[in-house]
């Protein structure tokens, strides 16, 4: 389910997306040092296909972090 409104906190990520965890502690670590609470699991939205033979470093995803308002 998609979630609409609310607020979260954002990163972007270029790279495998294998590895884009990477953000998601990130942002975890920056809610938790910056008194954020958070409200659900992270969102990814990919922006490119990995199919289509694209480098890997030009992959780029936003990850979402929903917080309590």
């Amino acid at each position: 389910q998609f979630i609409s409104g609310g607020r979260a906190l954002k990163a972007e990520y270029y790279g495998n997306y294998i590895t884009s965890d990477r953000a998601w502690y990130k942002l975890l670590q920056y809610a938790d040092q910056n008194g954020y609470q958070i409200n659900r699991f992270p969102i990814e939205y990919f922006h490119h296909n990995p199919n289509t033979g694209m480098n890997e470093s030009e992959w780029k995803a936003e990850i979402y972090l929903p917080i309590v308002n």
